[in-house]
């Protein structure tokens, strides 16, 4: 496990062929908010096929319109489209493959205005051929992004289909749930994963955190969201959680879930993370892009 010092669509919902989709690599499919309707209920379960070998990156907080952050984003950029290639830490071995995509887990602004978006998407883009980051890019809003009010989420709504939304990448199935699971966010999960059967390998990611520093003090922290969270989990084979908050790097464990802070534009924790899935196995391992050195990692079995 990372050392405590370093802190560090299937067939469950409607699916979207068009912009909701717009987002994601050909190999993927999208599922769009909880606003579709249920028909595709109906349909056969998605099961678990085999063949697994998906690598994604998460970053977090990236705050534009904090000072100068704009330039540390854009070295960010240099650095995760560096990765692919390099050698993982001795102890996972082997080399980084090209990544699937990019999560960043929320504060994509400072203050939620027009002219801190419109760097954010002028720096990571969308596909992955918009901007300097060469692959897609799949973002969730965090508090920050919803002080002058609900604007940076209905742009993050647009470029991906819905306030929540979800995809397949191989078996792994990915969902986005913005600042947090709120109503209508545990009602849209409960419905997507309604065409999952239980054995398919889940990942999570969110803004506010579940555990520690933070975690208390806001509307998911204080309410009764994260009891409903774990009980539509229950049963489900999550492989991990990534939120922001905290600008730090590190893992914990939440109602036996694996949760990671991937580190954070804004601040010191300057990392991301580096993730690894197969039918075997999970790997993370933590990046440094300051000092462009590995800064810990993480092994998992699947089975």
């Amino acid at each position: 496990m990372i050392a405590a010092a370093l802190l560090v669509c299937s067939a469950a919902a409607c699916r979207r062929d068009t912009a909701a989709s717009a987002n994601v690599s050909a190999d993927a499919s999208t599922i769009a908010d909880a606003s579709a309707g249920d028909g595709a209920h109906a349909r056969v379960k998605r099961g678990v096929k085999g063949g697994t070998d998906v690598t994604f990156v998460v970053v977090s907080d990236t705050h534009f319109g904090f000072g100068d952050i704009a330039k540390t984003n854009a070295a960010l950029v240099s650095k995760l489209n560096a990765i692919g290639g390099k050698r993982y830490p001795r102890e996972i071995g082997g080399t980084v493959a090209a990544p699937r995509g990019l999560l960043i887990t929320g504060d994509l602004t400072e203050w939620g205005k027009v002219e801190e978006w419109e760097p954010f998407v002028a720096t990571y883009g969308l596909r992955g051929a918009e901007s300097e980051l060469r692959m897609p890019v799949f973002e969730v809003i965090g508090n920050h992004d919803k002080v002058h009010g609900p604007w940076v989420e209905q742009q993050v709504s647009a470029r991906h289909g819905g306030r929540f939304y979800a995809w397949d990448w191989d078996d792994v199935h990915f969902v986005a749930l913005g600042e947090a699971p709120d109503d209508e966010g545990l009602a849209f999960l409960e419905r997507d994963l309604a065409g999952l059967e239980p054995r398919v390998p889940l990942f999570l990611y969110f803004h506010l955190a579940l555990l520690g520093p933070w975690s208390t003090g806001h509307w998911f922290g204080d309410g009764d969201f994260k009891r409903r969270l774990a009980t539509i989990l229950k049963g489900r084979f999550v492989v991990g959680i990534f939120h922001g908050h905290h600008h730090a790097t590190g893992h914990y464990q939440w109602e036996g879930i694996d949760v990671w802070k991937p580190g954070a534009v804004k601040d010191g924790a300057h990392t991301f993370a580096v993730v690894h899935v197969t039918d075997a196995k999970m790997t993370l391992a933590s990046w440094d892009y300051d000092r462009d050195a590995w800064a810990g990692s993480f092994t998992k079995p699947l089975r």
